[in-house]
């Protein structure tokens, strides 16, 4: 039987509800809060609230909501904090994430474990996090401390116009930590570029393409590179709303009614990746992780003419679908 693996445990897809397939809500430190600080959310007080404001805006939709908190291993996961916000939310619930964010986040690369370790070790690593608990130490190393806390999904990043050696081996890991647990695969793409490529790669793998999530896709608003990736029965992850210093919303709008209208409206998730403070209202922002219900979503079907059965599938129903899955390695 299909589940979904949460943070507090295995449930019915049935239950998840409004789902933002990519987002976060904590992240207490690591590579890209180095890079920059504006990446860090600590604050489990202001996690609460950003969440309850999600699971808000999510009911004119459905009872209960979920998000994917995308943060993978070694990329500042906090689980045990999250699961403390997550208990203070009604009606929420989130899906932790483990695999690897792109090369350079890591910093100095070449020393980490990734470079030291088999594809096959880290695969073990990857699957101990879905199948026993994720590393309270985020495996910051050199001790692993398995909470109670199992990953329901694994993340895969590329750098920008390239597949480095280091994303390589992350990638079969990756590949090989889905085929033995039934995982789904959602990834990070670096300004839209290598979706189509990120998408064969694993499939060559030998993921199954109905297990891969191709993430911020929509930073290349061309749709014929959507099409790439769902003819070859993928989904594609299209978030990044109201990031109106890439592009407006309008192009999110146009890219949804092609892809629609080409047949693909089924094979197609939404978030917001509102994974800074500065994208959060609960850190001041105007807009934040509840964005697709409260605002992108209403205007599509009140001012753009979406059929509401579509912006169901959007909200609810591919999502239900993609993160299911059938244990394999319990």
């Amino acid at each position: 039987m299909a589940i979904v693996r949460t943070i507090h445990g295995d449930v019915d897809p049935s239950t998840l509800g409004v789902v933002n397939a990519h987002d976060h809500l904590i992240r207490v430190g690591a590579g890209e809060v180095y890079i920059d600080p504006d990446h860090l959310l600590d604050d489990e007080d202001k996690a609460v609230e950003e969440a309850g404001y999600f699971v808000d805006a999510s009911k004119r939709f459905a009872p209960t909501a979920t998000i994917v908190d995308m943060c993978p291993a070694s990329s500042g996961r906090g689980v045990l904090k999250l699961k403390r916000v997550v208990e203070r939310v009604p009606d929420l619930q989130v899906i932790q994430a483990t695999g690897f964010h792109q090369q350079k986040v890591y910093l100095e690369w070449r020393q980490s474990w990734v470079n030291q370790y088999t594809v096959n070790e880290i695969a073990d690593l990857l699957i101990a996090d879905i199948v026993e608990g994720v590393d309270a130490n985020d495996y910051m190393g050199p001790l692993v401390k398995r909470t109670d806390v199992r990953a329901g999904v694994i993340k895969w990043a590329t750098a920008y116009g390239k597949i480095t050696d280091w994303e390589v081996k992350t990638g079969k890991a990756v590949a090989i930590a889905s085929k033995e647990t039934g995982a789904p695969v959602n990834t990070h793409v670096t300004a839209g570029t290598c979706g189509p490529e990120q998408a064969r790669f694993l499939i060559e793998q030998g993921v199954a393409p109905e297990k891969i999530a191709i993430g911020h896709i929509q930073r290349n608003w061309d749709p014929w590179i959507q099409e790439q990736i769902t003819k070859l029965g993928a989904y594609v992850e299209l978030d990044g709303t109201n990031r109106i210093k890439y592009v407006p919303d309008n192009a999110r709008v146009n890219l949804l009614k092609v892809l629609g209208e080409k047949g693909y409206g089924k094979q197609i998730l939404l978030g917001t990746d509102s994974g800074k403070a500065s994208y959060q209202k609960a850190y001041g922002s105007v807009s934040g992780i509840d964005y697709d219900p409260a605002v992108f979503c209403p205007r599509l079907i009140d001012d753009e003419g979406f059929d509401p059965d579509y912006v169901q599938d959007l909200l609810v129903n591919n999502a239900a679908t993609f993160f299911a899955f059938e244990p394999l390695a319990d």
